[in-house]
């Protein structure tokens, strides 16, 4: 990784201009996959639960392609976008 990368990646995650969004509903096997991949605990599954469909994550994009395709390869509907904020 370049410093240019490496500075870009920085304000990207400053900025938070990119957003993780999961596609799925709230289902027990989603949610699942969705705590092994995000790191979630038990307890913050309930706010998880509050925001599906929609932004899970955001952050710089070279941090969230790899969760986003941890879930892809899990088989979640997920997708990134720029953020909107």
């Amino acid at each position: 990784m370049t410093s240019d990368d490496r500075e870009r990646a920085q304000r990207e995650r400053a900025l938070q201009a990119w957003e993780l969004v999961v596609l799925e509903t709230p289902r027990s096997a989603a949610l699942e996959a969705l705590r092994r991949v995000l790191g979630v605990k038990r307890f913050e599954l309930p706010q998880l639960t509050a925001s599906l469909p929609g932004v899970v994550r955001r952050g710089a994009q070279i941090d969230l392609a790899p969760l986003e395709g941890a879930l892809r390869a899990a088989g979640i509907r997920c997708e990134l976008r720029r953020s909107s904020r």
